[in-house]
């Protein structure tokens, strides 16, 4: 007998197709394995999720300016969840945007006074039934000036950002 291109002998041929028999089997067997693992992958794809959305929210995956070297402290407290001011020797950042060089900002806070107020303003009307708490996250460098980290923290008060939190490292030096 001819199978294809092979000549098969007829016990041959039993053998031939029990073989086939057995590899269908096997090939079944498999799909049944890999059907198996569909709830697993599911489950891994949930859980990568769920912790994508939970370190996405998180008040400590602070952004810190790659040029902010941030000052050390002994002793801290969990950050809050709100908008970022930053002091670095290039400027005055506010939520990542420059307002301006930190001299002329001190000179003429009028463009930084107004951002502070448009932030508060959207707030507000995002929260309508809420008081607005006033949260800001204070970040500077480590060598800017102690006098130029008050005076920057004095205009804040005046639109009404009062519960300012400065961002420090861990440690001690």
């Amino acid at each position: 007998m001819q199978v294809g291109s092979q000549s098969i002998a007829p016990r041959t041929f039993q053998k031939h197709i029990i073989a086939r028999a057995h590899a269908k089997r096997k090939s079944r067997r498999t799909i049944l394995l890999a059907l198996s693992l569909t709830s697993m992958v599911d489950m891994f794809s949930l859980l990568v999720i769920f912790l994508l959305q939970t370190f996405s929210t998180s008040p400590e995956m602070l952004m810190v300016s790659k040029e902010v070297r941030l000052p050390t402290a002994q002793s801290g407290r969990e950050i809050l969840d709100a908008p970022v001011l930053a002091v670095t020797k290039e400027g005055l950042f506010l939520d990542q945007k420059l307002v301006g060089p930190v001299a002329e900002v001190l000179q003429n806070p009028d463009q930084f006074m107004d951002r502070l107020k448009t932030m508060r303003e959207l707030w507000q009307k995002t929260h309508p039934e809420q008081k607005f708490k006033g949260e800001l996250n204070f970040q500077a460098h480590r060598e800017i000036s102690s006098v130029v980290v008050a005076k920057i923290m004095g205009m804040l008060p005046t639109q009404n950002y009062d519960s300012i939190q400065l961002i420090v490292t861990s440690g001690g030096n």
